[in-house]
């Protein structure tokens, strides 16, 4: 269990306040750097230590952490996330951690502190400290959708989308009180899924196959799982190293493995890593940039593959995604065929078409997602459609 934030907070503000007047302060050691970060930070590492202090505890974990070298990952996808510590929306590609794909500098002067694609995959849902919610195209823009607020004071550290396309929140009003919730974009509301669930500093949230959530408790550095329907949680076990500020997690569908960008502060660094769901024990992937100290509070997988091609189709519209029994394809081209394959790339539906729009029947389809290609001539063009 870590140091109680509010209190070490206090105890230091006021000394400020009745000693400065006598005493100028001075630069603070080292150990008063290791002391406050053993405290419990939700945030940004740039709102609790300065650039060169940054820097001072760089070099001293550098010397005591020989440099690794990241494991290779095989599999294609990448993640959406904001860098924290500079403000860029960027990608990391698990094949190459030694840096990270600059797409736009965020324009939010707020820490964004969770996110997850669309099950569609045309838009990130962050929010900020703030408990204000956008949505962040893959170009980079940013677009407001609300404030959405939790209760009790608390603060989204983590959301994901179950594959129904509910989306979930976990907040935390970083001192004992953590809640998870039910958000309607719709209605711009949270709704409390259960009460305060036991986690002092519930931080990320991801999911399973199965739709099992997931979150981590950075004060005492436990995995738990959390019953959507109910908000009760399982203890799973430990990470197996210490956290602290905001990271991020995500259930990747490509390998189902459940990833979080975690701030190791044993090594001071941020570290892709896979959890056992089982177990709660993490392992490590790789450093993330191992050169710098960066800061990933939030990440979402995706598929680079979708919805890029090199000739695509113009104003290409797949809705309603998520869809039950039909979905609508338009476009401003007329398209020739229409194919959709499972995660495994077995084609199940094949249709010609000649024209700019299609009502496709997917009733016999099951509950899950799948590739929909779209082609017109020699464009062609991939979105990710979801069954309910």
């Amino acid at each position: 269990m870590k140091k109680n934030t509010l209190i070490c907070s206090m105890v230091w503000l006021v000394s400020c306040v009745f000693g400065f007047a006598q005493i100028q302060p001075s630069q603070p050691t080292l150990e008063d750097l290791l002391y406050r970060l053993q405290e419990n930070h939700m945030g940004s590492i740039s709102e609790i230590f300065t650039s060169e202090e940054i820097e001072r505890l760089q070099g001293h974990f550098n010397a005591q952490n020989p440099a690794e070298e990241s494991q290779r990952v095989v599999n294609h996808f990448k993640f959406f996330t904001t860098e924290n510590t500079k403000g860029n929306f960027s990608s990391i590609n698990p094949q190459n951690l030694g840096m990270t794909e600059l797409i736009a500098p965020s324009p939010l002067n707020e820490f964004e502190g969770a996110g997850a694609l669309q099950l569609d995959g045309e838009s990130v849902v962050v929010v900020d400290n703030g408990n204000n919610f956008y949505h962040v195209y893959p170009n980079g823009d940013y677009e407001f959708i609300a404030q959405i607020m939790p209760q009790n004071g608390q603060s989204f550290t983590g959301l994901e989308f179950a594959s129904d396309g509910t989306l979930y929140g976990i907040a935390t009003d970083g001192m004992g009180s953590t809640r998870l919730y039910e958000i309607d974009e719709a209605t711009f509301t949270a709704i409390p899924v259960g009460g305060d669930n036991g986690l002092v500093v519930g931080i990320a949230l991801g999911r399973d196959a199965n739709n099992e959530l997931y979150s981590y408790d950075i004060d005492s550095d436990m995995v738990y799982r959390i019953n959507r329907l109910t908000g009760l949680t399982t203890l799973l076990g430990s990470l197996g190293f210490d956290s602290n500020f905001g990271q991020g997690m995500s259930y990747n569908e490509e390998d189902g493995q459940l990833y979080i960008s975690a701030f190791n502060n044993g090594t001071f660094k941020p570290e892709l890593r896979t959890v056992n769901t089982t177990t709660g024990l993490s392992a490590l992937v790789g450093t993330i940039v191992p050169s710098m100290t960066l800061q990933f509070a939030y990440m979402t997988a995706y598929d680079p593959t979708l919805g890029i091609s090199e000739n695509g189709i113009l104003d290409l519209a797949v809705y309603p995604n998520p869809a039950s029994n039909q979905v609508k394809i338009t476009s401003s081209v007329s398209m020739n065929e229409i194919i959709i394959y499972n995660t495994l790339g077995q084609e199940l539906i094949r249709k010609s078409i000649d024209g700019t729009e299609i009502i496709l029947d997917i009733s016999e389809l099951s509950s899950g997602i799948y590739l929909l290609s779209v082609f017109s001539g020699d464009a062609s063009s991939t979105r990710r459609l979801v069954k309910q």
